[in-house]
């Protein structure tokens, strides 16, 4: 029989040959495919213990946790949770209020004490508090605007307004959709493997409001979006934040949803004494508390247990010391051991514990998606987002890919916040990108002052979607003894991610130093109008490559002169083709990165102006960290000039703390160009900076190469630095074979 079939099978192949062979395998492959995606919808639906279904619980008096808010203190019940699994407590309903519902929502949905306690170890609580846009999430388009202002207000309505909130909240909600995926299908709390409700307040009416139902990671964040420093969430068409506000402690919700006897864990602050009421501050914080602080104790009165763990030095936002919370937490409650030990004697011998606790969610590496979905977009073009997003139906995506299309989204700047959720289906995973736009522009300040240009200011208005979906206008004008005028407007394409259009003009007058060997000689001063339109991918995070067409109109008066300079106007009319790489992790005192800006252009009359040349250039910078507080820096820089008669602006230049150390802005120029920096960045103590550079090069009329002291002049720097709120301070003393010292002060972000 079996030779039988065996000699069918090959008689079969051998009929329909390669192409029927083809089709069997392809099959064959569909099948397993489909088996995979299967698979993971499964886990997705199932990734802990099945939750549509209601557990069995015998009829007895139920349990309920009650978990209260209080910042980083709220770490501490992820201790008192160590303790209950040890002496297998039976938990039947979870109730929690800020911190509180981020710990128990998590344990209802089937986390462990001990996996909460590596998640909570491993987090950057620091960064996560921030809405800031990671540098190498920033399109390279926006980098060139990073860190120049020290104030901003929105502008709404024609009228300028302060922000609702100082975070929206866009990483605290990643996260928690992260921690969540599992249970992003299940609207209805209280089908949990432990029942679970948190609480937040109404803004609006002050009223409390128990949320027992919608999708998890929004509730969770309503209930710790602190007002003034979260924006308000909204639900169900109301304005939802921080439930510590009017009940802190949320017993009566546990009673509501089925509870009979009570565990509350209490980690709130009591209210201060009259020896520490001593300042404006103290008391302001304590007339905020006293109406919270009054009903946390009502609800005290209605549990069967308190646990309250002891703090001391330790504070609501001591993020970093979650270790000492936890443990603080687990101290606290194996004091209260007696009165856990009487309670669970009063329950059913044989009510124990869900199975799940002693596990942890199952983790996914993957997932199949089969549809995507974009939601909440009224000005925004959907095709920016799917540019950004780049996720198409039908294909794999793991967490850590997920998270970081949502974060280019998030990083183009027109959203508030932007979330995702995740519904299985019988082809695979829904995706569903939910958006909330910027309803509002920017009006930015700015001030620095350095000891070559003295104080200067700048004001900003920034605007997006005012001529067109996926756009951004930002103007800029500086103030000091000259004045600038910058336009720049962008335009995303959305036929793909990063590509779009740049309309640039500017408008300023600088000063222009000409030296006879190391002593000025004369000043002039350059008054430009400059139009450009650059085509390329400038929403990329990492690197630019275009081409653009550029229009200059210089004027070069004397200044500070001899009597035989004039007035001298120049008409520049080039193409040019760049190249940009931005990798650093930071803008000021970077510990890692590169930055390469490389540019051909081709200046000529055919193009309507009155020159022609041909300009090259190179400059490349990196750092390279060789330990947790010390990194490498170089620079290289060269480049050349093909011109038989160059207009003095076009030259290149070197001299100043930003070009070359030990020789002074602009001492020297010429058509061709050759640098080289070498450097060590020394973080003495957190956030103060050493850095010590060592330069090389010079500045020739062709171009010549020869590794002899002679061609070249060098300079040594030393920077003391430090980042701060109104921008870096930094203080360098640099000299050279031309100058014995050469100091520089900056005060504030550059612009």
């Amino acid at each position: 029989m079996q030779k039988h079939c065996a000699e069918a099978e090959r008689a079969k192949l051998k009929h329909t040959g390669k192409e029927g062979l083809a089709e069997r395998l392809k099959a064959v492959e569909f099948m397993l495919q489909t088996l995979r995606i299967l698979a993971v919808s499964m886990l997705i639906v199932a990734g802990m213990p099945h939750v549509g279904t209601a557990q069995h619980i015998p009829d007895h008096p139920k349990v309920g946790l009650v978990l209260s808010g209080g910042g980083a203190k709220g770490f501490a019940h992820i201790g008192v949770l160590k303790v209950l699994e040890e002496i297998e407590m039976p938990i039947d309903f979870i109730t929690g209020t800020s911190m509180g519902a981020v710990i128990g929502g998590l344990y209802a949905i089937g986390y462990s004490a001990a996996s909460l306690d590596s998640v909570v170890r491993s987090i950057e609580w620091n960064d996560l508090f921030s809405d800031a846009t990671e540098r190498r999430l920033m399109s390279m388009a926006e980098k060139p605007w990073e860190e120049r202002y020290i104030a901003s207000l929105r502008i709404r309505q024609k009228s300028v307004q302060l922000p609702v909130g100082l975070i929206a909240g866009q990483r605290v909600s990643s996260l928690l959709s992260r921690l969540t995926w599992s249970m992003h299908h299940v609207n209805n709390f209280l089908a949990f493997p432990i029942p679970f409700a948190c609480v937040a307040v109404d803004i609006e009416t002050g009223q409390v409001v128990r949320l027992t139902h919608g999708f998890l990671p929004e509730a969770l964040q309503a209930s710790m979006a602190i007002p003034t420093v979260f924006t308000p969430i909204e639900i169900d068409n109301k304005l939802l934040v921080d439930g510590g506000l009017v009940r802190n402690l949320p017993v009566d919700d546990a009673l509501a949803i089925g509870a009979d006897l009570i565990i509350g864990v209490d980690v709130g602050a009591p209210l201060k004494t009259a020896e520490d009421l001593n300042s404006l501050l103290a008391i302001l914080d304590q007339a905020m508390s006293l109406h919270a602080a009054r009903t946390t104790e009502e609800q005290r009165q209605k549990c069967d247990v308190v646990i309250t763990p002891k703090f001391e030095r330790l504070g609501f936002a001591d993020f970093d010391d979650a270790g000492d919370f936890v443990e603080l937490g687990e101290r606290a409650a194996r004091q209260a051991l007696p009165q856990l030990l009487a309670l669970k004697a009063r329950l059913a011998a044989d009510h124990r514990l869900p199975e799940i606790r002693a596990s942890v969610p199952v983790k996914i590496d993957s997932i199949y998606i089969h549809k995507v979905t974009i939601s909440g977009l009224r000005r925004v073009s959907k095709g920016l987002v799917q540019a950004e997003l780049a996720i198409d139906p039908n294909m794999w995506i793991s967490p850590k890919a997920l998270d970081q299309a949502v974060s280019r989204i998030y990083s183009s700047q027109f959203f508030e916040r932007v979330s995702y959720r995740l519904d299985p289906g019988s082809e695979g995973t829904d995706l569903t990108i939910n958006v909330i736009e910027k309803d509002h522009d920017l009006l930015n300040f700015g001030a620095r002052y350095d000891s070559r240009n003295e104080t200067a200011f700048v004001l900003n208005a920034t605007l997006r979607n005012l001529t067109g979906h996926g756009s951004a206008l930002t103007f800029d004008l500086k103030i000091a003894g000259l004045t600038e005028a910058d336009l720049a407007y962008f335009v995303h394409s959305g036929w793909r991610s990063g590509l779009g259009i740049l309309v640039h003009g500017n408008a300023n007058e600088r000063v222009l130093d000409q030296f006879d060997g190391s002593q000025r000689s004369s000043r002039l001063k350059l008054r430009t109008f400059l139009g450009e339109l650059f085509f390329g991918n400038i929403f990329s995070t990492t690197q630019t490559f275009g081409i653009g067409i550029r229009g200059e109109i210089v004027s070069t008066l004397p200044d500070i002169a001899p009597s035989f300079f004039e007035k001298d106007v120049h008409y520049v009319s080039s193409a040019f083709a760049s190249f940009q790489v931005d990798t650093y992790d930071r803008l000021y005192f970077p510990r890692r990165g590169h930055q390469l800006n490389m540019e051909f252009d081709f200046a000529t009359s055919k193009l309507g102006g009155n020159v022609g040349f041909r300009k090259f250039s190179f400059d490349w910078r990196a750092y390279y960290p060789v330990h947790s507080k010390v990194s490498l820096l170089s620079r290289l820089y060269f480049g050349g000039i093909s011109s038989d008669a160059l207009p003095v602006h076009e030259r290149f230049f070197l001299g100043g703390v930003e070009s070359f150390l030990g020789l002074r802005p602009q001492e020297l120029s010429g058509t061709h160009v050759q640098f080289l920096q070498l450097g060590l960045q020394w973080e003495l103590l957190k956030r103060r900076y050493i850095i010590l550079r060592w330069n090389a090069g010079n500045i020739f009329d062709s171009w010549r190469f020869r590794l002899a002291r002679d061609p070249y002049f060098s300079g040594f720097g030393l920077t003391f630095g430090m980042p701060t709120r109104i921008g870096p301070i930094d203080y360098t003393i640099s000299f050279s074979n031309r100058h014995s010292n050469i100091a520089h002060l900056n005060i504030g972000y550059h612009f």
